[in-house]
């Protein structure tokens, strides 16, 4: 098998299973990085607003 025919008769698999590949790994490229990457839960700790809006006051217990 010629070079020639190899080309006429696999063009579509010799061009598609690079592009294919090649977009796949930059896929998982962005997916994994950083600047895409959502915060967790362990990162944001801000107070509730409620808390912030009305502090607790200290009452005394009992007589």
């Amino acid at each position: 098998m010629s070079f020639r025919n190899f080309w006429r008769d696999y063009k579509v698999l010799v061009v598609m299973v690079p592009l294919v590949g090649l977009i796949h790994l930059g896929w998982h490229r962005i997916k994994s990085s950083p600047v895409f990457q959502t915060p967790s839960k362990d990162s944001l700790l801000e107070p509730d607003s409620l808390a912030l809006a009305s502090p607790q006051k200290n009452h005394p217990q009992g007589k």
